[in-house]
């Protein structure tokens, strides 16, 4: 008390600016990390401040909630400016259940600077009190455009899951005019679930899976086996690494899963064999040997699987453009059959390459689909090896009709730019006398046109791609200028809807069970 009431006495009174900031910094706390409003009101945080700023008093719980929207209202000014500054807008979008079982939906935007970063925002996280149709969620969508400005023309692409209300919303949204030539893109990381998932199902592999469940199960149930486990593993020099359980709805911690167990698989088998730590009926859950076999194969096929679900999930890089490129790298360099190949990892092949078929429809025409128009604008793809010459040339008149299209809407603005201070102070009769030299010493036309066609120069450009094609653009876009205005609207383009997953896991933290009464609202913002 003593020490507290000089501590008082040496400090100046706290200025109003400062306490201001200190509130800015506590509105800043909450809404960073995720925390109840209410944690203002805690013993040990109105402690916390006594000892840091004793003239300082805790806000309440209603000055907070004012700032957070003040913050939130500053936040969507800047977000919708951003928006208003750049060319194309294409957004990911999918629904989740909070604690309170209420349906919420989040639209999530992604769009390319001048400068070729990169942006992705949340646009909004509300709930969806009607039922989950394609109409609904479609007037949703658009309430959305409407509220952050977006028009028409800047929208490119919705990417969602497979479900049959996401895939008919989008079909709705690519027949209306006031969306322009916004297109829907399935997630490719759900779609590559679905062709994980069918194969996995084939015998044996179900069988070898069931199995290691079970055994992994049993573990995860016996505080005994998992010590037991622990001993083993230091006896025998193995990394002290804890058994994994897989999610059904996950095909990669089933991956997980199995290489775990393969790593561990001698401790495990040491714990399962001994009398006094596993009982005679348990000793069955021990993987025969065709299991160990199935779960190699199956771990070998599938590795290669996990560094493409990697790539496509990436936020921050070009990976629409990857994706057909490295599927098709995949079943041609990968999932290839060969004579060493045992019966189990030529069927998980096999199945693989079909449902890969299926799913993305290789054996169709898809020259003219988005993701080979955004692989043409990826200087690491452009020569589509794995097209023949015919659907090459299909694919190269798509994107060079988009770069006009888009060339002809900018040109009076581009037009109006591109005249200098110093040409608008010159006088007619010059710029007349410049055109007439300008005539006179023209060079060859054919020489003209070939410059002037951008597509073949760029494909013919061997220009090294050292930190991605964002980073190539940025270089070159001046040498390119048509093309740029395409691989911008292409390029913001994300394969997955990871990006609207991810707040899935954020909006956990913030609709706690202590959090639960949170308004819906509220959890808008604050997400």
């Amino acid at each position: 008390s003593t020490m507290m009431q000089q501590r008082l006495v040496l400090r100046p009174p706290l200025s109003e600016k400062r306490k201001r900031e200190i509130t800015e910094k506590i509105v800043d706390f909450i809404a960073l990390d995720m925390r109840p409003i209410n944690v203002v009101r805690g013993d040990g945080f109105k402690e916390m401040f006594e000892f840091l700023e004793p003239g300082y008093t805790i806000p309440k719980r209603d000055t907070i909630m004012h700032g957070l929207t003040s913050k939130f209202n500053t936040t969507k000014e800047i977000l919708v400016k951003k928006i208003q500054s750049c060319t194309a807008v294409s957004f990911t979008t999918d629904t989740w259940t909070s604690i309170q079982s209420e349906g919420y939906m989040t639209v999530t935007a992604h769009f390319m600077s001048e400068d070729w970063q990169l942006h992705s925002f949340v646009l909004e996280t509300k709930v969806l009190e009607e039922s989950h149709t394609a109409t609904n969620i479609k007037e949703r969508l658009s309430e959305v455009m409407e509220e952050f400005k977006i028009p028409g023309e800047k929208r490119v692409a919705v990417v969602h899951d497979n479900a049959a209300n996401m895939v008919l919303c989008t079909e709705l949204i690519s027949n209306d005019p006031s969306w322009g030539n916004a297109k829907g893109v399935c997630c490719a990381g759900h779609t590559l679930q679905l062709c994980i998932n069918a194969a996995l199902k084939t015998d044996p592999i179900c069988r070898c899976i069931a199995a290691a469940r079970r055994l992994v199960g049993h573990f995860k149930k016996s505080t005994k086996a998992t010590t037991a486990l622990t001993h083993k593993q230091k006896q025998q020099n193995v990394a002290e690494h804890k058994l994994i359980q897989d999610v059904s709805t996950r095909w990669n911690s089933t991956y997980f899963m199995l290489e775990r167990l393969l790593e561990q698989r001698w401790p495990v088998t040491a714990v399962l064999s001994d009398p006094e730590i596993t009982k005679r009926s348990e000793r069955g859950l021990d993987l025969t040997t065709a299991h160990w076999l199935t779960a190699e194969d199956t771990v070998a096929v599938l590795k290669p699987m996990i560094t493409l679900a990697e790539l496509l999930s990436q936020d921050l890089n070009a990976s629409l453009s990857a994706t057909l490129p490295m599927l098709i790298n995949m079943k041609r360099r990968h999932l290839v059959l060969r004579n060493e190949d045992s019966p189990t990892t030529k069927a998980l092949k096999t199945e693989l390459a079909k449902e890969i078929d299926t799913r993305w429809q290789l054996t169709e025409n898809i020259a003219t689909s988005i993701y080979i128009q955004a692989a043409v604008l990826d200087p690491r793809f452009k020569s589509l090896s794995f097209f023949d010459q015919h659907e090459r040339e299909d694919a190269y008149s798509t994107v060079s009709d988009l770069a006009e299209s888009l060339s002809t809407e900018a040109a009076p603005e581009s037009d109006h730019d591109s005249i200098s201070p110093a040409e608008e102070g010159e006088p007619e009769p010059k710029k007349e006398k410049q055109a007439e030299i300008s005539m006179l010493m023209a060079i060859d036309e054919e020489e003209h046109a070939e410059e002037k066609d951008e597509l073949k120069m760029y494909l013919a450009d061997k220009t090294k791609v050292d930190s991605g094609p964002l980073a190539w653009w940025q270089k070159n876009e001046h040498r390119y200028p048509k093309l740029a205005k395409a691989a911008k609207r292409l390029h913001c383009i994300p394969s997955t809807s990871t990006p609207s997953e991810r707040i899935f896991s954020k909006a956990g933290f913030i609709v706690n069970k202590s959090r639960s009464s949170l308004l819906p609202n509220n959890v808008d913002k604050l997400v």
